[in-house]
């Protein structure tokens, strides 16, 4: 864990290497840079010498916050500037699930259109829209009960991150599957809209997402309400099913009291008649 001398140490160097000059006017930002590129190899070995994913998950959980001042200086000073350590803490911030860094450092990493290091195939918006859904899909297929209304949030912001950014097919279909899935428990009329057109892109990007049952199965809750077609009339048309139903009810109320009453008046009616009638054989 860093001091905090130490972390504005980082934060200021990171800030000063972005900067046109940095390079020329200061060895000390390039001494710093090199100070925190070691610190990283160094933390690199160890956990080249672990095997587990999970061990390697919590191993860079303890090891993010010694680069906070290098992330808060890179980030405020949005120089783009090429840097293994900013887009390798994104990386690791991903690998420990702490989404809220990674898409933090994610958005300023495609902004700039940054080179993932070399052991990277895949660019930086490509990364972040697998290594994200992958979890919550495999959640969605596990436990199709579970409340997954907290990743609403996190993957919408992840598709606004990635939206102008060139990626596969498949991979954008992933993440409005996902985006799609977490929505789908809601019992706003609304957000199934929203799911539903979100899955429908899914099937639209690649038809073998594997979104067609769920398509099915949302369209057939929709189609019960009024009036459904899109996410936008959803819930009005979920009010005016509401309203409509109450109407009828209330409908159908007051048609069994008149039919009471026309009853009692018709065995008044009859009564008053069969008097008469006797009143006057007598």
């Amino acid at each position: 864990m860093l001091t905090p001398a130490q972390k504005h140490f980082q934060q200021v160097m990171a800030q000063r290497r972005g900067e046109a000059q940095a390079e020329a006017s200061s060895s000390v930002v390039r001494t710093a840079h090199e100070q925190v590129l070691h610190q990283m190899r160094m933390h690199m070995a160890q956990l080249s010498r672990v095997q587990s994913d999970q061990a390697k998950a919590e191993m860079k959980k303890t090891m993010l916050p010694d680069y906070e001042g290098w992330i808060d200086g890179t980030l405020e000073a949005d120089s783009g500037r090429q840097d293994e350590v900013i887009t390798r803490l994104m990386v690791w911030a991903v690998d420990c699930a702490d989404y809220a860094l990674a898409l933090r450092i994610g958005r300023y990493v495609v902004a700039h259109d940054m080179a993932m290091h070399d052991d990277f195939k895949r660019n930086a918006a490509t990364f972040l829209a697998d290594e994200i859904c992958n979890p919550v899909l495999t959640l969605a297929k596990t436990d199709k009960d579970a409340d997954l209304s907290e990743c609403i949030a996190p993957l919408d912001e992840l598709a606004d991150i990635v939206a102008e950014a060139d990626m596969p097919d498949e991979v954008r279909a992933k993440l409005c599957k996902a985006r799609g899935l977490v929505r789908r428990a809601s019992l706003d009329a609304e957000t199934q809209g929203k799911a539903l057109n979100l899955l429908r892109e899914a099937m639209s990007l690649n038809a073998g997402s594997g979104v067609k049952r769920e398509i099915d199965a949302l369209s057939r809750k929709l189609a019960k309400l009024p009036e459904t077609g899109t996410s936008e009339n959803a819930g009005t048309a979920e009010d005016a099913g509401t309203k409509t139903a109450d109407a009828s009810a209330d409908n159908v109320g007051q048609q069994k009291t008149n039919a009471t009453a026309a009853k009692k008046r018709t065995s008044t009616s009859k009564a008053k008649a069969a008097a008469t009638a006797k009143a006057k054989t007598s």
